[in-house]
């Protein structure tokens, strides 16, 4: 151990690294700024997100700021919070006989230390690890504390960095070996393997398993370095296997690791223990959701007499606060659960006998929100609800699983149903045809229910082409539909019959079938019927008559849909209008009309069905207006959407003449490879991209970096403007190291390249300069 006048100087404790670093510049960079403006900063994050790791990186950068050193403190193996000063002062390097092992007397023994201090671990000793950092900063001006935690000290002046799992391949993300880098877990995943297996390479071979294996790894750097060290007796293949029971693999850690971090079942032990009795319950209960869940599931779902409804939000809190949860979203709050944590939970759940009761509830609660969105389908709320669908995807597909196997038919019909627009507005077809075709095989009751599901899976039975299940489904429909009581859903069996005989171009049985649809929605004031009926039967007056007899219904389909503050169907009438108004030689009407529809659809995020339709109908009016290669790459565009659909035009034979004839003629002109090199490139579009490309708007030029001041004329970096600001504020060359957390040498060199390129010899006349500026320094 050292003394007290030994201790200062030298450079600290830090650990040296024993493995390369990966990935995470941007926090490192954030953390050093938040340094140089907080005096204490937490890191917090779940287990094994590489909190300490990160913490060590940081105080390795910063060696040249802190003349007293980087002393690193472990708290892990500590358990007794009156040990927590004493923990420290003896990492420093001090006796009893030296000074107080206490908060004041370490107070007394840094006061005039420049030192960075690393509190490792500090979850599980939280209330004293805050007192003490609260009484060292209060008397020590020059120390900084950098803590790691599974939750926030809640410290006057505290800064919090919650760190995330590494960044992972997204799941349409297509990865080739030159990709793979662009990943911090792939990166760590591949630095880690060559160390194990020194003739370890990324290949086309394996390149797509370690892309699956570090989404089922989920980018949590512990998870990544145990399940690399099985490369020693598993391929590849086989690891991720055997990750189904990830608990049971991963148990191969460094014998050099801390104990809890040896297997991930200790590390997430750890955190259990921490844990308060309904901060378990919650964590437990809410392992039934999948994909992420909101506020109002868990109240539903989670709560009871053993956690009151009330108490619901505060344990939550407090869950997200030790780093058991993760919230996400920008506007409502959403949370997020690793998987290796909600595996865990699950299988406390069990334990508790809970199970069951639990996916009931979840499942109930969520056929809910199916019955909810579509009651409300039409009318302001749409893109709200729609939007609150397709977040809760994951969670819809456990509780139809549960519906379909265990539920009583009635609520896995009603279910699969009610999802109609989910289906259909994301072009989610074959999704859709899977649940209802699960919930129609159960024991058939004679019930409305059975019949909405029969018709909702004949129509996109018929929308994928596939006319020897669409037509029977929808036989069978009304076939038990003339065996029950009135219902509102009797009206949209004459509109499915209606669109049916529309399809092959059979106008005269399709028209007197649409209009006994429109008048019943009419009567019964069901309006998502009469918006769907007033745009097919536009669509059938404007093909079997002249285009322009069509309009009427149109125009009144959209009237209707921004009267009552829906979007979607206003989106596909815009579309049909395009086509009618193409087919009547009305180029830049078909063209307002198309670009409209997609400036509408925009509302729905992740649309697809519309959208396709509206960049197909621009694609047919730029090959007529001879813009070849544009319309090749809007074909395209619509090419890949209808493929990700898993349907086509092909059932709505007009439509897909009309397309056959535009990619001949285009083809013709351009020539084949030039075709298809268009073609492809409009297939790797994004949705996003390809709605700029296909109303032909202007992405917006990136702006350039603001200045601040005039400074720029004289072309000063912006480390020499923060200077220029600091001298303002009359600090001096240490002061100023102290604040931008680096060496005093580093300032010192900053301010004298200042000075020479302001042409100054004083300070005194920085700040007079500076005061002159028309603008403010920066902050």
């Amino acid at each position: 151990m050292g003394t007290a006048t030994s201790a200062r100087g030298t450079a600290g404790n830090l650990p040296a690294e024993l493995t390369s670093f990966v990935g995470r510049r941007q926090e490192v960079t954030g953390i050093r700024r938040m340094l140089s403006t907080s005096r204490l900063v937490t890191l917090t994050g779940p287990g094994g997100v590489g909190k300490t790791r990160l913490a060590q990186r940081v105080g390795a950068d910063l060696r040249r700021a802190f003349p007293d050193g980087i002393w690193f403190v472990g708290l892990a193996e500590l358990h007794d919070p009156d040990l927590v000063a004493v923990t420290v002062g003896e990492t420093l390097g001090l006796h009893e006989d030296m000074t107080g092992l206490d908060p004041a007397g370490l107070a007394r023994f840094l006061a005039d230390r420049q030192m960075l201090l690393i509190l490792d671990n500090c979850e599980h000793l939280v209330a004293a690890c805050a007192q003490l950092a609260e009484t060292l900063l209060r008397s020590c001006a020059d120390l900084r504390v950098l803590a790691t935690s599974r939750e926030a000290l809640r410290v006057d002046g505290e800064a919090v960095l919650s760190v995330q799992p590494l960044s992972v391949p997204g799941p349409t993300d297509a990865c080739n070996p030159g990709d793979l880098q662009k990943y911090e877990s792939a990166g760590l995943f591949v630095d880690r393997a060559t160390a194990v297996l020194p003739g370890f390479r990324v290949t086309e071979d394996n390149c797509a398993t370690i892309v699956r294996l570090c989404r089922a790894l989920e980018g949590v750097p512990l998870a990544i370095e145990l399940a690399v060290a099985r490369l020693r007796v598993l391929s590849l293949d086989q690891i991720l296997d055997r990750l189904t029971d990830r608990y049971r693999l991963l148990t191969t850690g460094a014998r050099t690791a801390p104990p809890r971090q040896q297997t991930l079942r200790a590390l997430i032990d750890w955190s259990w223990d921490l844990c308060s009795e309904p901060e378990r319950i919650l964590w437990s209960r809410v392992s039934v959701f999948s994909g992420g869940f909101e506020l109002d599931a868990v109240e539903a779902v989670c709560a009871d007499d053993r956690l009151p409804v009330e108490t619901v939000l505060d344990v939550l809190g407090s869950l997200v606060e030790k780093s058991v949860l993760i919230r996400s979203g920008n506007g409502t709050a959403r949370y997020q659960i690793l998987e290796v944590t909600r595996e865990y939970g699950a299988a406390e759940l069990a334990t508790a006998g809970e199970h069951e009761e639990m996916t009931r509830r979840h499942c109930r609660w969520f056929a809910d929100l199916a019955a909810h969105a579509d009651r409300i389908w039409v009318g302001p709320q749409q893109t709200a609800v729609m939007e609150r669908l397709r977040h809760e995807r994951a969670n819809l597909r456990v509780a139809l699983e549960h519906a379909t196997t265990q539920g009583p038919p009635e609520t896995a019909l009603r279910f699969a149903a009610d999802l109609q627009n989910h289906w259909f507005v994301r072009g989610y077809f074959s999704e859709g045809r899977h649940w209802l075709d699960r919930a129609l095989a159960m024991p058939a009751p004679r019930h409305w229910t059975r019949v909405k599901a029969l018709r909702v899976a004949a129509w996109i039975a018929g929308i994928q082409g596939d006319a020897d299940r669409a037509g029977p489904l929808l036989a069978e429909a009304v076939a038990l539909a003339g065996t029950l009581p009135a219902s509102p859903e009797r009206a949209y069996l004459p509109l499915i019959e209606g669109v049916f005989k529309l399809w092959p171009g059979d106008y005269e049985q399709a028209l007197p079938l649409l209009e006994r649809a429109l008048a019943a929605f009419r009567e019964l004031n069901i309006r998502n019927g009469e918006l769907w009926t007033l745009i097919v039967l536009g669509l059938c007056r404007g093909l079997a008559d002249q285009p322009s007899s069509g309009y009427p219904d149109l125009i009144a389909a959209r009237d209707l849909g921004a009267a009552t503050g829906e979007v979607w169907w206003q989106s596909f009438g815009l579309w049909a209008l395009s086509v009618l108004r193409w087919r009547d030689g009305d180029h830049a009407g078909a063209t307002a009309a198309a670009k409209e529809c997609l400036a509408v659809g925009k509302a729905v995020d992740g649309e697809q069905f519309a959208v396709g339709l509206g960049v197909e109908s621009l694609a047919w009016i730029a090959a007529h207006r001879h813009r070849d290669q544009r319309a090749a790459t809007l074909l395209g565009v619509s090419r890949r959407m209808w493929q990700e659909m898993h349907t086509s035009l092909a059932p709505f034979r007009v439509l897909q003449s009309w397309h056959d004839e535009v990619v001949e003629q285009v083809r013709s002109r351009l020539g084949a490879d030039a075709f298809s090199a268009a073609v492809r490139r409009g297939s790797e579009l994004s949705t996003a991209d390809a709605i700029v490309l296909a109303v032909e708007g202007r992405a917006r030029a990136p702006e350039p970096e603001p200045t601040d001041d005039v400074t720029a004329g004289l072309r000063l970096t912006r480390r020499e403007r923060e200077v220029a600001a600091l001298i303002a504020e009359g600090l001096s060359n240490r002061d100023i190291a102290t604040r931008l957390v680096v060496a005093q040498r580093t300032a010192e060199g900053h301010v004298e390249n200042l000075l020479s390129k302001l042409g100054f010899t004083s300070r005194t006349q920085v700040a007079g300069w500076l005061a002159g500026q028309k603008q403010p320094p920066p902050d």
